[in-house]
């Protein structure tokens, strides 16, 4: 295979392991939903995000629409994804359910197909939380994303604090290889107001695999560190309209020893009814 097709297909992968679990995405696995103040309705969203390399490269996009139902059971959400990297665009189809299972307890569980070479062919997730005694909650699951070769597994969980209208969570991944383990974890805080719609927050993230995000083995781009801030908030715009924003930046350190910086912006916009 020439040395430029290699390197497209490389990059092509590389782009498809950060676009699985974009922890920027406002779309990604959003703890509102696990939350018992969230009322029931049948809601439609779009969002779209757009990720700036400072001409590294060129920039990023994602937008998805996703219709969802919540329930006292818990929550339903089938979603459409479309992304545009390295002016190769492509889709992928998605479902993630958060059923609750006890009183105190509940799930999140994820899978996701795509025939796109920017996306993984499969990926899938799965959590199970717990709420405990003085407003502490824990979880324990794993992220997988399956492309041609062997599948690249994520191990997570979390520790969670609700102070007052406050909430901080603290989550790890780590990642099993064949040549060792690399770890990275990520710390929230939202202040929430009349109920899990509206609130603002900020999240950081640090460590040798970006927070929620893989790079399969194969590649010679990598990230060997980095580090991530956000600033989020949702909130009405008007009455059953919310508007969801999130601004972040990453600094990635690659195996080259060059770091590459970039800044992402997104919105999205839900309809309740």
């Amino acid at each position: 295979m020439p040395l430029s097709t290699l390197s497209l297909c490389r990059r092509r992968i590389l782009a498809a392991a950060l676009v699985a679990s974009c922890p920027l995405a406002l779309h990604a696995q959003d703890v509102t939903e696990t939350r018992k103040d969230v009322k029931p309705a049948t809601f439609v969203s779009a969002d779209y995000s757009y990720q700036s390399f400072n001409g590294d490269i060129d920039a990023w996009q994602l937008a998805d629409i996703s219709i969802g139902r919540r329930t006292t059971a818990g929550s339903i959400i089938a979603r459409v994804n479309y992304a545009n990297r390295f002016a190769s665009g492509g889709g992928q189809l998605e479902v993630d359910a958060y059923p609750r299972l006890t009183k105190d307890m509940y799930a999140y569980l994820n899978v996701g197909y795509s025939g796109s070479s920017i996306f993984p062919e499969w990926r899938s997730g799965a959590e199970l939380f717990a709420s405990l005694p003085g407003a502490w909650e824990a979880s324990a699951g794993y992220r997988q994303l399956r492309f041609n070769g062997s599948p690249v597994t994520l191990l997570t969980g979390a520790v969670g604090k609700y102070v007052g209208d406050y909430w901080f969570s603290l989550r790890p991944f780590v990642r099993p290889k064949d040549n060792g383990t690399s770890a990275s974890a990520s710390l929230t805080a939202r202040r929430y107001f009349e109920d899990g719609d509206h609130y603002v927050g900020a999240r950081v993230g640090f460590g040798s695999s970006p927070t929620d995000v893989v790079t399969p083995d194969s590649l010679t781009l990598s990230r060997t560190q980095a580090f991530s801030a956000a600033l989020q908030g949702s909130g009405d715009i008007t009455k059953g309209v919310l508007g969801i924003w999130t601004l972040g930046y990453d600094s990635e350190e690659l195996d080259s020893g060059r770091k590459r910086n970039s800044w992402t912006a997104a919105i999205g916009l839900k309809v309740t009814f």
